[in-house]
């Protein structure tokens, strides 16, 4: 699992020319500009070659009906780069290969000649930022502000691209979606959740411990909340043993068996007398889903929604 935090995203944007999706007159003389992280990036005019460094990147990229020139990819739960709510990826784009602690591959992302480049944490210092805005435009993890923890990327590409409606569309069918199974399980708001993954390997579970984590936006959206989780939180994580599985005290606990299967998670002593267990609120699920929720886009989001609703279901009537 991606254990990278996502920032809250927000996008403080100036647009000149129209801001509907039909074309402007000049576009190349239109300019955006996006606050985050390290600072501001200035677009000028309307990129058509975008290279996508994380699967929200490309998933922001893909909702407004556009195609990057290549992709960045982790294969580990998506062995053919492409996770299930991706299937708009052409299958001719090329594919640069995700490896964790490697060096940022500029000079294979600079071969693209993109005039875009959609980094997200995939530009992870300052050093990288610099790098790839040597490049083209670079625009990496977004600042912190009053947008909400999935959508912000969706919709700073929407302002980039001269796309604004096609991207507040496609947010309002997702938070749509959310919206209607809140009302019909009203009940879930009185629900705890929380994401984790256990790893037999090293014997650890690894829990989203943080309201502010971009992983818990979709409980949120629900009307549910994390519950109080006692142990040292690092990056909006706890890691502790299975000795102490009373921390998965939740009424929904999503989980990745890291390494292993049902089964190994199923044999740790107190497993059975889980609340999520014993409700039918224990999903045991695959890296996609994980990762759909771990770093969420509005496309990503639909997907996860598909898969847990019945779990929901459960717990919420």
């Amino acid at each position: 699992m991606k254990r990278v935090l996502l920032a809250a995203a927000l996008i403080a944007t100036a647009v000149t020319g129209c801001s509907t999706d039909a074309p402007t007159e000049s576009i190349q003389d239109r300019t955006t500009t996006v606050d985050h992280t390290f600072g501001t990036t200035t677009v000028a005019g309307n990129p058509t070659r975008i290279v996508t460094l994380t699967a929200p990147a490309t998933d922001a990229v893909l909702a407004l009906g556009l195609q990057p020139v290549a992709y960045m990819a982790d294969v580990t739960g998506a062995p053919d780069g492409r996770y299930p709510w991706e299937s708009a990826l052409a299958a001719d784009v090329p594919r640069i290969d995700s490896v964790d602690g490697a060096a940022l591959p500029a000079e294979r992302i600079a071969s693209y000649e993109p005039d875009l480049i959609l980094a997200d944490w995939g530009a992870a210092t300052k050093g990288d930022y610099d790098r790839l805005s040597a490049i083209a435009p670079t625009i990496p993890q977004l600042g912190t502000g009053d947008g909400s923890t999935y959508d912000g990327l969706t919709r700073a590409l929407g302002r980039i691209v001269d796309k604004q409606s096609k991207a507040e569309n496609v947010v309002a069918a997702v938070d749509t979606r959310l919206a209607e199974t809140a009302t019909r399980l009203p009940q879930l708001k009185d629900r705890t959740a929380l994401l984790s993954q256990y790893i037999p390997a090293t014997q650890q579970l690894v829990l989203v411990a943080d309201p502010d984590d971009s992983a818990s936006a979709f409980y949120e959206k629900l009307g549910m909340s994390l519950p109080v989780v006692d142990g040292d939180v690092t990056g909006g994580r706890v890691v502790t043993s299975p000795e102490r599985l009373d921390v998965l005290s939740s009424d929904l606990v999503i989980m990745l068996v890291n390494g292993g299967t049902a089964a190994d998670l199923e044999r740790l002593p107190g497993y059975g007398d889980l609340p999520s267990v014993k409700s039918g609120g224990m999903f045991v699920t695959d890296y996609a889903t994980v990762v759909a929720l771990n770093t969420p886009s509005p496309l990503s989001i639909d997907y996860a929604l598909d898969q847990v609703t019945p779990f929901l279901t459960s717990i919420g009537t």
